[in-house]
Order: C-alpha cells, then structure tokens, then sequence
C-alpha cells in the first residue's frame, strides 16, 4: 500500500529517528555488538559506548552519571517511580487528572492517592496543592506532575510545585517526554527527585528512554534479576540506544531556542488560517499562554455546536495527506473522549471532535499553510 501522506503534524506521539542518532548507533548494531557486561574488548569497548552516553546525558541536565538510568521509555519510566514509593510513614501521592495514563493508572493503584483537577489551561498551582490542607500533605510523599502535557502543550511550573513540595517534605517526579525539544531541562532536573522522557519524542529510537533519580532518593526496581544499571534495572543494556539517546538531547538541546521560534509563528499560523476559514466552528483547547507552542488543541463543532466526529475527521485528513491526532497517541486506535480535554472542562460533545496538531524540526511553513488548506476542506465537508 502506498503511503500518501506528505505532511505529519503529529511529533507528540512520536518523531522519526534523526540521521546522526541513527549513524551514531549504527556501529552498536552491527560491528559493535559487545556485551557490556562482558570483560573481553569488545565488551570493554560496549561499556565505553554506554557510559560514555551516560556522562554526556548527565552532563546536559546538570546531574550526575549515576542519578542516570536507561530504560524503555517514559512509561516505564514512570511506572518504576510510582512503584518506588512505598513509604509507610507518607503513603500518599498526589497528581493531576490529565496526566498521561503511564503516571494515572500506577497511582490509581496506591490505596491512598488524591487526584487533583488542573485550571482551565490544564496547569497546577501551588495554591492547589496548598488547599488540599497539612493534614493530606502530611500523608503525602510524592507528586508527579508533567512539565509539558501532550495534549495541550500547558506548561506546569515545575520549580515553583517542588519548592512548595520540599518544604512539606513530598517528593516529586516530572514526566517530561513531550518538554525535550523546548524547555530547558536543567533548572527542572535540578529541583525534580525524579525526571522521565522517552527517547522516540526527540529524534531517537521508539522503546529507550531516560530516567533520572537524584541520590538518596528512594528507588525499587521495576525489572530484577540482574546487576545492570547499578544493580537498579536488569537485563543486557542496549547501547545502540544509549548513544542515540545522548546525540538526540543533544541535537534538541542545541536547536532549542530556533525550534522555539519556528514553533511560535507555525501555531499562530494554524490559529489564524484556521480561524479565518472555520470561525465560529473552531474552539481553541490549547492556551497560547504558558505552553509548549509545538502542540496546539483545538475542536471543530458544527453548527449545534456538537463536535465532529473525531474518527472520520482523522481518516479525512489522512486521505488528503495530513496526518494528525485526535488525542494521545498511546491511545490510538481507539479514539475517545479525552481525559484531558474533560480534566479542563472541554464538553464530551465537543471535545469529540478534538485535533492535536503537534509540530517537529523537519516542519514547514509550507506544510502548516497547506495543512490549514485541509483541515478547512475536510471539516467542512463533515459539518
């Protein structure tokens, strides 16, 4: 089958991988393919490879090697945080109820748990966490907060929440997978207990991300019977990963502030054609305040007011060559209302025809104006 689609406004749920990730790891899947457990040089030359990643991923978020580990990606990433915390004295964790199901679901599995409803915008306050009162912060010994949400693009003020959180003796953990290419990560890593991202969000392979764990923070393998990762995550490393995990946050990191840029003027780009060519049938869901400007939410309703319908909107644009989201990638397949969109007070009737439109460094203005084009055409067509 031939693929027609020529423009892919979808990077949230995944990017391809970049060319110097893929040449920096090919020796470690073909030539180089040494154990690094192995004391042998090939093994020898394998631990270089994958230490050498470490330090240099440790080095661009201003942390340590060792408070560094390699995993398959952000969720299990997040599941090991969430199942590391077994304080008996403080049981409780807190989140938010637009947090991506990897972080909802392990805390929806601690008996004592509380879920809190972010503002409009889809961001946390420190007032929020101040009202649930001493008491429940007292109960308290973690938070997970996404830095960037990867429906809305909405901003949480990481540094202000763990200030806050610290003074109460909470932990906190950050799921930043969708924050990599425009937000810098070190003031973030440097306040957070516990930061995540998966790789495949910025230019590097599908099934490896990044964990960060400070020293002396309480951490309980997810995956045992090995002594890899410092004896913190068992199973033969891959390598090939590491290294293109280390080039794609550094590809990221150095085309942040022009991708930041290109960003900006593509989403008021999209705002503007589409509005111009929709009116009143667009509702913008992303705040064009305080986000991350590669994604941007918005829903398309008919003239009831009711949104279109989010399935044949998506195989609409995907037959005119654009491909988009209707929500979170990870569940794709299965398009429902979205617990995000109901988390800010998007109505089910009309977050039903919610678009996430979600921007990579290989987009272009050309793109985004055609992309206005068929969005437009195809909408219409439904209403």
């Amino acid at each position: 089958m031939t693929n027609t689609t020529h423009i892919y406004l979808d990077h949230s749920a995944t990017s391809a991988i970049r060319p110097e990730v893929l040449e920096g790891m090919m020796p470690w899947l073909t030539s180089q393919f040494g154990n690094p457990s192995s004391v042998y040089r090939a093994g020898r030359e394998a631990r270089h490879a994958l230490e050498s990643s470490r330090a240099r991923i440790a080095t661009l978020l201003g942390v340590g090697p060792a408070e560094i580990i390699f995993t398959s990606g952000g969720s299990e990433s997040n599941g090991t945080v969430i199942a590391s915390h077994t304080n008996p004295m403080r049981p409780g964790v807190i989140t938010s109820s637009i947090e991506h199901e990897a972080t909802l679901e392990p805390v929806r599995q601690h008996d004592i748990h509380t879920i809190i409803k972010p503002d409009s915008s889809g961001r946390v306050t420190k007032g929020m966490l101040s009202s649930l009162g001493e008491e429940r912060l007292k109960n308290t010994g973690l938070a997970s907060f996404m830095l960037v949400n990867n429906e809305l693009g909405s901003i949480n003020p990481i540094v202000e929440l763990s200030d806050f959180l610290h003074e109460h003796g909470i932990m906190i953990h950050t799921d930043a997978a969708q924050a990599v290419r425009t937000i810098d990560l070190v003031p973030i890593a440097k306040n957070a207990d516990y930061l995540s991202m998966s790789g495949h969000k910025f230019g590097a392979p599908k099934g490896s991300g990044i964990l960060m764990v400070k020293v002396g923070t309480p951490y309980v393998p997810l995956i045992r019977g090995g002594g890899q990762e410092q004896d913190r995550r068992a199973g033969t490393e891959n390598v090939a990963a590491a290294v293109g995990l280390a080039v794609g946050l550094e590809l990221a990191i150095a085309e942040r502030e022009s991708l930041v840029a290109q960003c900006l003027a593509f989403r008021e780009m999209l705002v503007n054609g589409l509005t111009n060519e929709l009116g009143d049938s667009l509702r913008i869901n992303s705040s064009l305040n305080d986000s991350s400007p590669h994604i941007l939410n918005v829903a398309i309703v008919n003239s009831d007011g009711v949104g279109l319908d989010g399935e044949m909107l998506i195989l609409g644009l995907d037959i005119e060559g654009l491909a988009a989201s209707a929500g979170s990638a990870c569940s794709s397949g299965t398009i429902k209302t979205s617990h995000v969109l109901d988390g800010i007070g998007v109505a089910s009737d009309v977050a039903r025809g919610a678009l996430r439109l979600s921007m990579g460094p290989q987009t272009t203005s050309k793109e985004i104006n055609h992309a206005v084009e068929i969005v437009s055409r195809v909408a219409k067509r439904m209403m």
